[in-house]
């Protein structure tokens, strides 16, 4: 190992800028199987499946890897049922070697290639800027560099990634010299508890809620800005296990760097409202002005509308962040870490602590709860690292733990048996492994999901290349209308199908109607016609309306039941202000169903939100904030048929996440219309699917409606 540079320790008061971690860096290890039966190679590979399951254990004597067992002396129980074991490996990392005498990988594909491998060890360095301070930053430098440099072997991949990295973004590679000197030359990473930030939305909080008793927002920014962080961190790590779930079916292991969370759930009390000193109310006394420079080239403030609209930005996320349930989130991302066959392994760079606070520039809070806020971060941790079969590092110096680290993260048994419970009911099954010779200590994770059927049909194939299979049909169609693109359209278009009508949403942009054109309002067209010629499907015709200033949203039926025979439809929408010589034009196509059908052919949203007050506002933007409550809206054709509905993610697979399934009755129609209802507070951002599904006789209906969680 070349010696490394050694700095001097930073003081408690230095602040040094943050520098982006641009150069990410990777290694992977070749795994040979020392102890491999033929048969094995050719078994399905599941994560948790309904067939085979696939056990990592690890079993040790003193602190050293045993390496000399047999599967006659394991013994696997799945809640308490005796399991047979039909594969068995001894997994060992091939010997370090020199930088020079790795390959480099030469294109992107041929890195996920060799990341999909099952012959490949991958490890993630995950620096959580922002919950470490730059003491602790410093202090990890040479140890983890020590760590790598020990456990990478001739053929393992490591990549690096912070919660301001995209994992998608993440660059897995087989030299850690890169990573070397990302670790001693960018030492400063840690943000936790530094005088001056760099996210321009923490200092826009604290400028909405000022740090001043006296206007009653005292405490509020530095909470806000606390959940911010643990929400920001939680999403990263569910963006990194997304990515590795589709990209890996082998076991990950991610070095996470941090000084742990705390987790909190719901506050009604930090979304109280704002008592005022005279005794009233205000949303915030605060607020974020711009400033810059003025008509005559002298520094200004900003006009009072930009400042109004910070403010109910902040609002908005103040709302959104007190009825965020970071702990529910926190015990989801640690499930879809055992789906994806991901260990994680939490170290806490300061070493032996005492105090939890930093010193400085806060003011610390009372000893109690010091040690209350210590004991909640590093339970947390130690949660983290044995729900996902990882080792977690408290209270002492990262060297001292360098070889419990290499010891778990070296040599491991694979175990696979075909699970005697055959049920796709997606519970948890509860596991314990025991090794017939006395005086050892053995490791194995403690359980896993089982599957649905759902989940099942879309799981990740078993092909060698470890692909994920693509999701159901009815879940691709509604994310493909997704708008796609960084540019926001101007306008949107919703349609859904009934028994012999079109229901159909346009909606203009809000920064559309922001123009001076659209200050009288506009024109809305929208036109219903076949979209193929047939003579059974007669010419429908549209409907015109004007919408008032500052009304950007139009809904309508058409026409009444019974008028359009099932076929073919193309919505077209036209809106056009006063003065516009092209009007905006926007198009889809529906199905009006059969009579005889159970649902109709698609469904419409609203929602609700601290812009919407109590009623549900009908919408054709798919896109949703977690303060905003989302209700689809489906009709049910079949009068006696059997409604149910669910949430599932981009890949097809049920959430946990409560659906309230409702329903109303169309008076004017005598039709059923079903109601899916969903609050959004506790998803991360990304895309989902809400499903409904009627059933009757044996028959089965679905649609499906796409949108997507943008904070």
């Amino acid at each position: 190992m070349s010696p490394r540079r050694r700095r001097r320790p930073p003081s408690s008061r230095r602040i040094v800028p943050l520098v982006l971690l641009a150069v990410l860096a990777g290694a992977t290890a070749v795994v040979p199987r020392a102890q491999s039966q033929d048969a094995a190679a050719q078994e399905p590979r599941f994560r948790g499946g309904t067939n085979l399951v696939r056990l990592d254990v690890y079993v040790a004597k003193d602190g050293t890897a045993v390496t000399d067992l047999t599967a006659d002396d394991f013994e696997v129980l799945e809640d308490n049922a005796p399991q047979q074991v039909t594969s068995f490996e001894l997994v060992q990392p091939r010997g370090v070697v020199a930088d020079s005498a790795r390959v480099e990988l030469n294109s992107t594909r041929e890195m996920r290639d060799r990341l999909a491998s099952p012959d490949t060890r991958a490890f993630v360095l995950f620096l959580d800027t922002l919950h470490v301070q730059v003491e602790g930053s410093y202090r990890a430098q040479n140890p983890i560099a020590a760590l790598l440099d020990r456990v990478i072997g001739a053929d393992d991949l490591v990549g690096v990634m912070t919660p301001e990295i995209s994992a998608r973004n993440v660059t897995y590679s087989p030299r850690t010299t890169s990573i070397d000197r990302l670790l001693t030359d960018n030492w400063a990473w840690g943000q936790r508890g530094a005088v001056t930030g760099t996210d321009p939305r923490e200092a826009e909080l604290k400028l909405c809620y000022p740090d001043v008793p006296d206007l009653g927002t005292a405490g509020i920014a530095a909470e806000l800005i606390a959940r911010r962080r643990e929400r920001r961190v939680i999403a990263a790590l569910e963006d990194l296990l997304g990515e590795i779930e589709r990209q890996r079916e082998e076991r990950t292991f991610v070095l996470l760097l941090t000084e742990g969370w705390l987790l909190p759930g719901p506050d009604e009390r930090l979304a109280r409202v704002i008592q005022r000193p005279d005794g009233g109310s205000a949303p915030v006394p605060g607020g974020a002005v711009p400033i810059g420079p003025g008509p005559d080239g002298r520094m200004t403030t900003g006009p009072a509308g930009d400042r109004d609209r910070s403010l109910q930005s902040c609002e908005r996320e103040r709302t959104m962040l007190a009825a965020s349930n970071l702990g529910m989130e926190f015990r989801q991302m640690l499930q879809r870490a055992n789906r994806a066959n991901v260990s994680f392994y939490p170290i806490d760079p300061r070493g032996l602590v005492a105090f939890d606070a930093p010193i400085g520039p806060e003011r610390p809070p009372p000893p109690a709860l010091d040690a209350q806020f210590l004991r909640q971060r590093q339970d947390g941790l130690s949660v983290l690292a044995a729900e996902t079969d990882g080792t977690v590092v408290l209270n002492t110096d990262i060297a001292r733990a360098l070889p419990r680290l290499l010891t778990d993260i070296g040599s491991y048994y694979l175990l696979g048996y075909v699970s005697t419970n055959q049920k796709l009911d997606g519970r948890y099954r509860r596991l314990t492994v025991r090794v017939k010779r006395p005086g050892l200590d053995v490791r194995a994770r403690p359980g896993y999901l089982a599957p649905t059927a759902a989940e099942l049909s879309t799981g990740p194939s078993s092909s060698a290349a470890g692909t994920a299979s693509q999701p159901p049909a009815t879940v691709r169609d509604a994310l493909s209308r997704l708008p796609g693109g960084r540019n926001r359209p101007q306008l949107y278009l919703q349609a859904a199908g009934g028994a012999g009508f079109v229901q159909a949403t346009v909606e203009l942009d809000r920064a559309v109607i922001a123009g001076p054109e659209w200050a009288k309002g506009a024109t809305v067209r929208v036109e219903v016609a076949p979209a193929t010629i047939a003579a059974n499907i007669p010419t429908a015709s549209g409907e015109e309306i004007a919408l008032e200033a500052g009304k950007r949203i139009f809904a309508l039926r058409h026409p009444a039941r019974d008028l359009l025979p099932p076929g073919q439809y193309q919505v077209r929408a036209q809106v056009r202000a006063e003065g516009m010589r092209v009007p905006l034009t926007l198009s889809t196509i529906v199905a009006v169903p059969p009579t005889d059908a159970l649902l109709g052919s698609a469904a419409v949203a609203s929602r609700r939100g601290p812009g919407t007050g109590r009623l549900f506002e009908p919408t054709a933007d798919p896109r949703f904030r977690r303060t905003e409550r989302l209700q689809v809206e489906t009709p049910v054709i079949a009068a006696d048929a059997v409604v149910t509905a669910r949430l599932l993610n981009r890949l097809g697979q049920p959430m946990a996440v409560p659906v309230t399934l409702g329903e109303r009755i169309d008076e004017s129609l005598q039709l059923r219309v079903a109601l899916a209802e969903i609050a959004l507070a506790p998803l991360a951002m990304g895309e989902y699917v809400v499903e409904v599904t009627a059933t009757k006789g044996g028959q089965s209906a679905t649609v499906a409606y796409g949108f997507r969680v943008i904070a």
